[in-house]
């Protein structure tokens, strides 16, 4: 099993980092990302199942729901990414109203809809639907971005894990995940905040213009993660890091929230993984569920402190 996970994770690696790090893959990134919600939400239909049957027209509103929520924010291979910029992020756009106006008026006159079903269809909708935007969005407004976010969850998830392991010694949340530690929750969450506020904060060393990786990677010349945005021009170097560090250390505990969340949902549906699709790492919402939760927090953070702060 861990080799199958370890293999799977190293296919992952290999095939995710060109597809959203070069520029001219975007579009098979955005592509990907609509079949992402697509299998997300069959999985979260999947899951509600286990409780009670649900009829092909509830399952399929709720898949295009959540797929247009998603083009509406983060728009598709062309459509509506001139709204996708630090001005105008589009999170509001005007057809989510008429999305879950549809679905209300649906709950109204179908006699089989239930107030439960309201429930799961919305939280199809606004987990996955927001969540995979919210991806979408973070790569769109710099390679930077998604990158520092993958960091936080990958780093807070690998190191809870391995310090919980050697240090773990009280448990988090016995009831919803008893092999959480508080010794792993806060080994993960400091590993992950040091080294991803270190890549955040000197995102130009790294990638320095005139190489390959920093021409591919960083053709504009970004020193740091906060380039751009109006509060990287505002405060000095040693300032801009305690701000960054805070952000991340806030986001490390994002993304552990986003595992529990997983947990739980899981375990009040009394199954082991959401998916099978990705050998020994389970279904998609098992390997990106505090991906999703982060991304969230990320981009509505990055639009907030550039147009607020």
């Amino acid at each position: 099993m861990k080799q199958k996970r370890l293999i799977t994770g190293i296919l992952l690696i290999s095939v995710i980092a060109p597809i959203i790090s070069i520029p001219s893959f975007l579009n098979v990134f955005e592509f990907i990302m609509v079949c992402f919600v697509i299998g997300a939400s069959i999985e979260f239909l999947n899951m509600f199942e286990k409780e009670a049957p649900l009829s092909k027209r509830f399952r399929t509103l709720t898949i295009i729901s959540a797929l247009l929520i998603h083009i509406s924010i983060a728009g598709f291979m062309g459509f509506n990414q001139s709204a996708v910029t630090f001005e105008n992020p589009g999170i509001l756009h005007i057809t989510i109203p008429f999305i879950l106006v549809g679905m209300f008026v649906y709950f109204v006159t179908s006699k089989n809809f239930s107030v439960t079903n309201i429930g799961k269809a919305l939280l199809v909708m606004v987990y996955v639907g927001f969540g995979s935007a919210s991806i979408v969005l973070l790569r769109r407004i710099g390679v930077r971005f998604i990158v520092y976010m993958l960091l936080i969850s990958t780093l807070t998830d690998t190191f809870a894990y391995l310090v919980g392991m050697r240090f773990g010694r009280h448990k988090m949340a016995p009831n919803i995940s008893p092999k959480k530690s508080w010794e792993g929750a806060i080994g993960g969450a400091l590993v992950a905040t040091i080294f991803a506020s270190l890549f955040a904060m000197y995102y130009g060393d790294i990638f320095v213009v005139g190489t390959f990786l920093g021409d591919m990677l960083n053709a504009s010349g970004e020193r740091t993660l906060l380039d751009r945005l109006l509060i990287g021009t505002n405060i000095s170097f040693g300032l801009q890091f305690v701000f960054v560090f805070g952000l991340t250390f806030l986001a490390t505990i994002v993304s552990q929230f986003g595992d529990l969340m997983a947990s739980k949902l899981k375990r009040h549906y009394q199954i082991k993984d959401f998916g099978h699709i990705f050998p020994g790492h389970g279904g998609i919402m098992d390997r990106f569920d505090s991906v999703m939760l982060v991304s969230m927090f990320l981009s509505a953070s990055f639009f907030f402190i550039h147009l607020f702060i």
